[in-house]
This record gives structure tokens, sequence and C-alpha cells, in this order.
């Protein structure tokens, strides 16, 4: 028994110190691309009960019959919320891609990992997120 509750109390302080010195959590993430602004959007980052407006510009968005197109997700490795400003592009160029129905990841220089798909975008579209730009809209980063 003794021997039991000396791995449990191990466990316990591996895992405190590993979720110490990650310090990192998951945000949500909703950007709204609108077709005739040539590739800029905003969007939402939902993260520690907050909702924080995002300013989004991209590459040019190409032959799209939707009004506007959805992207939905994860943001992974956020220390703060400013985390999520920055430019994002893909390890591979056709990695940056969206697809119908095809979650893409892309990483900005703070190491913050987004992680979408498209909800509308139709079968033959196709948006190139590599060289994406998130900036603050409505709120001021803290240093």
């Amino acid at each position: 028994m003794l021997k039991f509750a000396a791995i449990l109390v191990a466990l316990a302080l591996a895992t405190t110190i590993a979720s110490a010195q990650s310090n990192t959590e998951d945000g949500r993430i909703h950007i709204s691309f609108f077709r005739g602004d040539r590739g800029s959007g905003s969007g939402y980052l939902f993260y520690q009960g907050q909702k924080h407006g995002l300013g989004i510009s991209a590459t040019n968005i190409g032959r799209v019959r939707a009004t506007t197109i959805d992207l939905l997700g994860t943001a992974s490795n956020l220390r703060s919320a400013a985390d999520i400003i920055g430019t994002y592009n893909a390890a591979d160029p056709e990695a940056g891609i969206v697809k119908r129905a095809k979650i893409e990841r892309l990483e900005n220089g703070k190491g913050v990992v987004l992680e979408v798909r498209a909800v509308n975008l139709g079968r033959w579209s196709s948006l190139n997120l590599s060289g994406m730009t998130i900036k603050a809209l409505g709120w001021q980063p803290s240093e």
C-alpha cells in the first residue's frame, strides 16, 4: 500500500511540474472572410472566458461562390490572448490551402498553432491561408 501511495504522489508531482513548465492553454477561434474584401476578414478568439475581436488579412481568396467563408478551429500554445497576434504560415506550402472538410495547421512566430477547417467552402473552392496575419481588433494586448 505504501508503494502505491508513493507512486501516486510521484505521478501527481510530475503532472504538476509538467503543467507548470508548459503553462499554455488552448482557445477556440472563429474567422470569417468576405469575398468582396479581397482576403480581409474578422474573427474572434474565445480564450479564458473572454471574447477577443480579431482583424484578419490573408492572401487572395480566389474564385469562391459563397459571400463569406467561415473557419472554425482551435488555437493552441497560448500563454496570453496577445499570442494570437502575428503572421501564420504552414510548414509545407500546400498545407496552407484550406479545402472543403480538411483541417489545416498553421503556426506563428510565437509558436501558436491554429487548426482550422472551413465550414461552408464549396467542393471546388480553396483558400490559401499561408501568410495570414491576425491583429487585435477592439482590445489592447497587454505586454
